[in-house]
């Protein structure tokens, strides 16, 4: 990307005058726009956002981490004398997650027709709840496994396919948000902010990680439902108290393109 960088600042001089680094020098262009404190009222609000959405990945993030280690020892992955690779629920999850995208997108779509679709936090309060969910399932499938057997499939393949269910509703839906709500002068650089979401996530996850060998295993997996509550309640709490003063143009025309 750097590379990438200096080859496109290199051949400045070979750009048209309206683009980067040829608007402030060609004539008559426009000053560039400052942000007022409405704007400045904007930008709080969705990094208040960072937080609550790294907290609310914590379930999908640990997906990559304990949950294989947990899976290699405690699933029943044996079939017909063959034992299937940890590494397969990666493809499972990968499967429904674009699966789920697309089938939230199409059911979004038809409920607009129908009713009026909810705003783009709605719709990650929504998410929220099957994260908490997929969560339970993985929940119950610690407590089913509990004295030393293996546990069946059924739980984690319906804890991938509600979290991803929820992951459509969120994290698609949290970027549409950043990139309506942005002044357009600053759009990159918030959505570079908005990816400060996943560092946060998977920086908590490497440490929660680390509890999986100290903690009983339903605990460990309370946790994570925990986040996911933690992140309903703060969507919440921002579409109802926050948005409606920092971002009230948010509130009163929701984007159809978010889903």
């Amino acid at each position: 990307m750097v590379a990438a960088l200096v080859i496109y600042l290199s051949g400045d001089r070979w750009l048209p005058a309206d683009d980067v680094g040829g608007a402030d020098t060609a004539e008559g262009a426009a000053p560039r726009e400052k942000l007022g404190r409405a704007e400045w009222s904007r930008v709080i609000a969705l990094i208040v956002l960072i937080p609550v959405m790294a907290i609310s990945l914590l379930t999908n993030q640990e997906i990559f981490n304990a949950y294989l280690v947990w899976g290699d020892q405690h699933f029943q992955l044996t079939f017909g004398g063959r034992t299937l690779p940890t590494s397969w629920l990666i493809t499972l999850d990968a499967a429904l997650s674009f699966s789920m995208l697309v089938a939230v997108a199409a059911f979004w779509t038809l409920w607009g027709k129908r009713s009026r679709e909810p705003d783009e936090v709605g719709k990650m309060i929504i998410g929220s709840i099957f994260i908490i969910a997929g969560g339970l399932c993985l929940f119950v499938a610690a407590l089913s496994g509990q004295g030393g057997a293996k546990i069946g499939l059924f739980w984690p393949v319906m804890f991938h396919l509600l979290n991803s269910i929820g992951f459509a509703n969120i994290l698609p839906v949290s970027l549409a948000l950043f990139t309506k709500v942005a002044q357009r002068a600053i759009s990159a650089t918030v959505v570079g902010l908005y990816y400060l979401a996943f560092f946060g996530a998977n920086a908590t996850v490497g440490w929660i990680g680390g509890l999986y060998s100290t903690l009983p295993t339903p605990t460990f997996w309370l946790l994570h439902v925990a986040s996911a509550a933690f992140g309903l309640i703060a969507f919440a709490a921002f579409k109802y108290l926050l948005m409606p003063r920092l971002l009230p143009e948010a509130v009163a025309t929701p984007d159809p393109s978010a889903m």
